[in-house]
């Protein structure tokens, strides 16, 4: 029997008694002009007699593919049978085929290439498995490097191109470049762990940071390699990916950073309950003698500063420590102006005395649906940025107001944009370096920060938009080299009547607190 001159073929089968009702030209000049009205199975079995143990006798009631050898077993054809019971008739289709890989590997190459079939069928078969490793590659979502001993790059996918633009051309020359890039303080890591794993052959993985230089931004990357060995155990280099898990770095900073302020509340429930009774001891004695003393003492002034001191002490304990819980409070509504004017006392100290600090509040009150300790946190956030981009003699300013529906969010600022609804405008301005407009659009993404990798996690205005887009805000910056950086932070305007159920709240809770230390004074004296 020769060879199949044929791409594909078809039978057409009756689907009760197997035989032959249609026939195409291919398989006619294949099998022959005699098979039409005969039994496929019986007719295969003559003409092949090694496919007897292959094909099932009611080959035309069994839905099945299968491989069927023909002069070698590494080339044959491929046989699809798919009955159509309701329509009774079986389609048989036969195409050309190398063997399944186990067998093939035992195959002669010489004699399987004596076929002009069965080279071109296994050149088909390369360059699928060709475009398959090459889809594999592009679309992984990681990068496949193969590295040299001096950790140059001999292979790197595509992928190196979205994290590495135009230095990626570099890697391959020098391996220093790629180390450099390599946050500093993973560097050391970086390399000891290189140099202790390469003493076996075993798979082995790392993690560490890279920063993206031109869009200050810290990469977290999952490095895994195979070390390439010589016969006699030399390290030739290394074969591995590299997998960006920045998503999976910020899960768990996010983790991690509960557990923390889950230990320090904890841990400071107690101290700040020790503490504030020793405040409110020394703020008892004070006011006692305070009022003791006649208008002309000498010690009353000093009196009274360690009584107020002692009260601003206790205040900022508390608020410290709201800052810090497992568990954000409810949203209530609340004086955002209050709110923002009670947190001074703490930015007081956070901000260096070399640098002004204006404040315009206003005098109206701006009741709003707020989750008060993210919303101080904000306030931090913002002005710890807005301190970290001024000199010594630097000068921030932070005001707040009312604005309309349809008015520009930053008055007098035409390249702000427009309020949607009537709401609060806190702002938060320096006259500072300014915010380079390269890295603009990534200011607020995770891990980016413009600071030295000590002085910033990344994280401040990431947080500071996730709070204000729950609160159905905007968050925003406009900036001028030199000129300095204005944040505005937009939040909606609450009901005034749910304030008013609020403020009676708040009253009922201040007066509580004065309760209390009256209580504290009146059992100091007792």
């Amino acid at each position: 029997m020769n060879s199949p001159d044929f791409e594909n073929c078809q039978i057409a089968l009756d689907f009760e008694s197997g035989k032959v009702i249609n026939i195409s030209d291919e398989a006619i000049n294949w099998l022959g002009d005699s098979l039409e009205k005969k039994n496929l199975y019986h007719e295969l079995i003559n003409l092949f007699p090694n496919w007897a143990n292959l094909l099932p006798e009611k080959l035309h009631k069994t839905k099945l593919g299968i491989f069927l050898p023909l002069e070698i077993n590494s080339y044959g054809v491929f046989a699809s049978v798919v009955p159509y019971e309701e329509k009774n008739i079986t389609v048989v289709s036969f195409s050309h085929a190398l063997a399944p890989h186990d067998s093939l590997k035992d195959a002669f190459l010489g004699d399987m290439m004596k076929n002009p079939k069965s080279i071109a069928s296994t050149l088909i078969r390369l360059q699928k498995a060709e475009n398959r490793l090459d889809s594999y590659l592009n679309n992984f979502p990681g990068i496949f490097f193969s590295q040299r001993i001096d950790l140059s790059f001999s292979f790197l996918s595509r992928g190196i191109r979205k994290i590495f633009p135009e230095e990626y051309k570099l890697f391959s020359l020098n391996g220093s470049v790629y180390l450099e890039k390599i946050v500093e303080q993973d560097r050391e890591y970086f390399q000891k762990e290189i140099f202790r794993n390469s003493k076996s052959s075993a798979t082995f993985s790392l993690n560490y940071r890279i920063r993206l230089e031109k869009s200050n931004q810290i990469i977290y990357l999952l490095d895994i390699r195979t070390p390439i060995k010589a016969q006699g155990g030399k390290v030739l280099g290394f074969d591995g990916v590299l997998i960006d898990v920045t998503r999976q770095a910020i899960a768990e900073h996010r983790l991690s950073s509960s557990v923390w302020r889950e230990g320090l509340t904890t841990l400071t429930n107690g101290l700040v309950h020790d503490f504030s009774n020793l405040m409110a001891g020394i703020f008892s004695i004070s006011e006692l003698y305070h009022g003791m003393m006649e208008k002309d003492d000498p010690m009353k002034n000093g009196i009274g500063q360690i009584k107020k001191s002692s009260m601003q002490a206790q205040q900022l304990v508390r608020r410290i420590i709201d800052l810090h819980r497992e568990k954000p409070s409810n949203k209530i509504v609340q004086d955002l102006r209050m709110l923002l004017k009670d947190q001074m006392d703490l930015l007081q100290i956070l901000i260096p005395r070399g640098t002004k600090i204006k404040t315009d509040f206003g005098k109206e009150t701006i009741p709003a649906l707020i989750e008060e300790t993210g919303f101080r946190q904000v306030v931090l956030n913002l002005a710890i940025n807005a301190k970290d981009a001024v000199e010594k003699n630097g000068e921030i300013k932070i005001s707040i107001y009312r604005v309309k529906k349809g008015e520009l969010l930053i008055k007098k600022r035409k390249d702000t944009k427009i309020s949607e609804e009537e709401g609060a405008v806190i702002l938060f301005s320096d006259n500072g370096c300014g915010i380079p407009h390269e890295v603009g659009e990534k200011i607020f993404d995770p891990f980016f920060t413009t600071k030295e990798f000590k002085g910033g996690s990344g994280f401040g205005l990431y947080n500071a938009k996730i709070f204000v887009e729950d609160h159905n805000g905007k968050i925003g910056f406009v900036s001028a080299k030199n000129k300095g950086t204005t944040f505005y932070v937009f939040i909606p305007i609450a009901d005034t009547e749910d304030y008013g159920s609020s403020k009676t709240q708040n009253k009922t809770i201040r007066k509580a607190n004065k309760e209390f230390l009256k209580t504290r004074k009146s059992n100091f004296k007792g």
